[in-house]
């Protein structure tokens, strides 16, 4: 009996020791994860009542600010903007929770973090409604371009800086309006937000950041690379392309003549070209360049800050010869100006950033956001040659919307894509010294004729990389 006993009683201690080594996981190991779940709302509902920083684009603008008002609750958060910045600033509600950088950077903003909080000796010993606030590298400027160049078309754009991975512009459409939904009548904002959450255009999801699409074309820039890195390209043309033939002799002209043909590659969208270049480079080292360009990541590429677990893992086509263009892979319009930034800033990757820096309640500055370089991608004279074939590409398609005198570009569009639900549209510019990369996403392209989608994506991209070349700051990055 008495061993029974023993034996009982070890089974319930071990029981009690895993409780508590679980308990204890959870509160230490997993408090961060939990508290940043896309399904925990409690943290950001508690600071709805209390006194919250602004959110500020880099050239000044407030584009959310909590005022004084009447009534039973005493504050009450604005979003001047309305739809604009919607899908950046995200919201703070009272029965909702919150999303982007209202969540993201919550505990700056209510100024929970002691950084905020503790100023000076004094702060320690009184207790002060500290704030900070959150200035973005988002231009209002360069949004107002977006917006406008954007109007009317459901989709994404992109504006990056690739020397520093500073995000001058996103737009995302269909948006919505965050002050709804931060409303004091928690009725109707629980209302609106059911119907925007079930509604079938996903307004309240960033296309830009968090929607992904089939590339097409736009990946034969990785198959490119893999090519000029595996030896694959001759220095001279030798021979003329043709499109239409799986012979081996056409494999073997497409690829001893594509370091001088490659603009025509991406030009013709030499489909059966493309194959025979990925035959020959092989899966494994196609992965591998997809992955030094931040495409097939463990852990999906997003701007610093953002939840962990919105993205899936990008993966490529089983086959060889699927993978080289595209077929079935899928990216966000933001990895895809992470590409071509990366190629710009000449094969060095850099952290996306949309947050610039932290600012304490007198304006002093806590936390700053500096560049931060992820790796060498590719080499410098590799970004040179897909540089110099996208300027020659554009110079071929005779970009519309782009004045004689205007910015050189080097660009790629995808219009004929398997799921032929939308276009894409990626340029840097200008060729010789980049100073922004674009990237615009359009979305339900049925509503295009076939023959003119590559005109129309280009030359919302073309106006979009004039307007903001030509705003005042000759480096459009700084304020």
């Amino acid at each position: 009996m008495s061993k029974r006993l023993i034996h009982v009683g070890v089974v319930f201690l071990a029981l009690y020791g895993l409780l508590f080594f679980r308990l204890e996981w959870i509160q230490i190991f997993s408090a961060e994860k939990l508290q940043n779940h896309t399904d925990n709302t409690r943290q950001v509902t508690m600071a709805f009542d209390q006194p919250r920083g602004e959110i500020r684009t880099a050239d000044g603008e407030v584009i959310a600010q909590t005022v004084a008002v009447s009534g039973s609750r005493e504050r009450l958060r604005q979003y001047p903007y309305g739809s604009m910045y919607s899908h950046l600033t995200g919201f703070i509600s009272a029965v909702n929770g919150g999303s982007g950088i209202e969540r993201n950077f919550n505990n700056f903003l209510s100024g929970s973090d002691l950084s905020v909080r503790i100023q000076d000796n004094r702060d320690f010993f009184i207790d002060r409604a500290r704030t900070g606030q959150v200035e973005l590298s988002i231009r209002h400027d360069v949004q107002l371009v977006t917006r406008a160049a954007m109007a009317g078309q459901n989709g994404a754009a992109v504006i990056i800086e690739p020397s520093s991975g500073a995000v001058l512009g996103m737009w995302s459409a269909p948006n919505f309006d965050p002050n709804y939904l931060s409303s004091h009548d928690l009725a109707a904002a629980a209302a609106d937000f059911i119907t925007l959450r079930s509604s079938t255009d996903q307004p309240l999801q960033n296309r830009a950041e968090f929607l992904t699409h089939e590339l097409g074309p736009l990946f034969t820039l990785v198959t490119a690379t893999a090519a000029i890195e595996a030896d694959l390209l001759a220095t001279e043309a030798k021979h003329e392309l043709s499109e239409g033939s799986n012979t081996k002799a056409t494999s073997e002209t497409a690829i001893s003549s594509c370091i001088q043909t490659l603009s025509i590659l991406l030009t013709k969208q030499c489909t059966n070209q493309w194959k025979a270049l990925g035959e020959q480079i092989g899966q494994s080292d196609l992965s591998s360049v997809a992955k030094r360009f931040g495409l097939t990541d463990v852990d999906p590429l997003r701007l610093e800050g953002s939840p962990i677990g919105n993205l899936s893992r990008g993966a490529l086509d089983s086959s060889p010869a699927a993978a080289a263009i595209g077929e079935n892979f899928a990216a966000s319009p933001l990895q895809v100006a992470h590409l071509f930034a990366t190629i710009a800033n000449n094969g060095t990757r850099m952290q996306p950033q949309v947050v610039r820096r932290i600012l304490a309640h007198n304006g002093d500055s806590i936390k700053e956001f500096a560049p931060k370089a992820l790796e060498q991608s590719v080499s410098k004279e590799t970004a040179a040659i897909l540089m110099d074939a996208l300027a020659e590409k554009t110079r071929q398609d005779s970009w519309p919307n782009l004045q004689e005198n205007g910015p050189s570009i080097a660009g790629l569009t995808a219009s004929r894509l398997a799921t032929g639900d939308h276009i894409w549209s990626a340029a840097i510019a200008p060729v010789t010294q980049p100073e922004v990369v674009v990237v615009v996403l359009l979305e339900g392209d049925d509503q295009f004729n076939r023959d003119t989608a590559d005109a129309t994506i280009s030359a919302i991209t073309g106006r979009i990389i004039e307007a903001v070349l030509r705003l005042p700051s000759s480096n459009v990055g700084s304020s």
